[in-house]
């Protein structure tokens, strides 16, 4: 007995114990509370919600007295945020990518060139009451468009709305999605193209590894990321054996701003022969001390990808953001 308790085995049990406590106690001391607040729900595999626990799939800037889309219609659609200020705005464009709404009236609540920057410049935009892109997004978002002089007071601007969106971004240029509708504006038909966009936002980004066989869908928030190769250790579950059993490589999608200084979330991809994987299925092989299992994301005839259990658990910043890409499915096997 002594033997033991000086064992490997018994050390990883122990760890295995100690860390599930603390993580029970970390959830029960973070996570519940947050999902108190804000109760999570999918939207084409993705969500976000509001601090008061609203399902949100989009934000929309207003003015104070009112805005294009009436109130009525609003509240047939609590999906969609309404905010009067801009750092409610802020608030959540710093952690999630969502759709931003702005009402023609609300253009002068943002300051000036926000929405050029990083990391809303990468979010779909609508102008609610212009159904002129062109000038929605040039003359009054000033958006870094090029074109001709327009005598605007000779064009019908409203009623309509405008959509914009990145969809690439080099040394030679921006190319994005630009188009103006020219239709009475209601919150339905205004959240079904902003959801459209927001769909393919997910997809502007890929990453494809041929030597496992897949491909990784990211936002362009993610553009210069960079790919770390690790390797996962496993061991036996049974018959007292301490040693490492088997290994496997394990990939990092790195976000571009992670620093040594600052780390941010990874995105951690754990990769498994179909024979290392049924082990892990039959709880014969652990490789980890969380006490559950990783999640498998996809696999062809070769590999088994997998998502390590509780790999946000240290809330690093951006852990939203990759919360939200994981729920879009991003993996494809191949």
């Amino acid at each position: 007995m002594k033997e033991f308790f000086r064992s490997k085995t018994f050390k990883i049990v122990l760890i295995a114990v100690v860390t599930v406590a603390i993580c029970i106690g970390t959830y029960r001391l973070f996570i519940v509370p947050k999902q108190a607040a804000n109760p999570q729900n999918p939207i084409n595999g993705v969500y976000i919600v509001s601090s008061d626990g609203r399902e949100i799939q989009a934000i929309y800037l207003v003015p104070l007295n009112g805005g294009e889309i009436r109130e009525g219609d609003l509240k047939n659609h609590p999906e969609v945020l309404k905010v009067a200020d801009f750092e409610t705005l802020n608030s959540y464009t710093e952690k999630y990518i969502i759709p931003i709404w702005i009402d023609k009236d609300a253009i002068d609540l943002l300051p000036k060139n926000w929405i050029n920057q990083y990391p809303q410049k990468f979010c779909p935009v609508i102008v609610v009451g212009y159904s002129k892109a062109f000038y929605a997004m040039r003359e009054k978002l000033n958006l870094p468009i090029f074109g001709p002089y327009i005598d605007w007071s000779k064009q019908n601007l409203e009623p309509g709305f405008s959509v914009w969106m990145i969809k690439s971004q080099d040394s030679g240029g921006t190319s994005a999605t630009m188009k103006g509708y020219d239709e009475p504006v209601s919150a339905g038909r205004i959240l079904e193209v902003s959801n459209e966009l927001f769909d393919e936002c997910f997809k502007t980004l890929e990453y494809k590894n041929t030597q496992y066989g897949f491909t990784f869908s990211l936002p362009l928030t993610w553009k210069g990321f960079e790919i770390v190769e690790e390797t996962w250790e496993g061991y036996a579950t049974t018959g007292g054996n301490d040693d490492i059993i088997e290994t496997g490589p394990e990939l990092l999608i790195r976000h571009p701003k992670w620093t040594s200084e600052n780390p941010r979330q990874d995105i951690p991809i754990m990769i498994f022969t179909p024979q290392q994987w049924q082990k892990v299925q039959q709880e014969k092989l652990a490789v980890s001390a969380a006490g559950i299992g990783p999640t498998e994301l996809g696999h062809n005839l070769q590999y088994v990808f997998a998502l390590p259990a509780r790999y946000n658990f240290a809330f690093l910043p951006g852990w939203e953001e990759v919360d939200e890409i994981m729920k879009a499915n991003p993996l494809k096997a191949f």
